[in-house]
């Protein structure tokens, strides 16, 4: 018998539009390994390539 808690974070990025763009994804252990991740996207070299958007509540 297991009973196993699993939790992961993940990151979702997309580039181009909904039709036409291509989605990464990444999954993280902890949410500070998320968080660095989507610091990193946001810092990218390329201005504009990536913002943050956050689901409605």
């Amino acid at each position: 018998m297991w009973l196993v808690r699993q939790t992961q974070w993940k990151v979702i990025a997309r580039t181009g539009d909904s039709e036409s763009g291509t989605t990464l994804r990444w999954e993280f252990d902890s949410q500070a390994e998320a968080q660095d991740m989507v610091e990193r996207l946001l810092r990218a070299p390329s201005p504009g390539s990536w913002r943050e958007h956050s689901t409605p509540e």
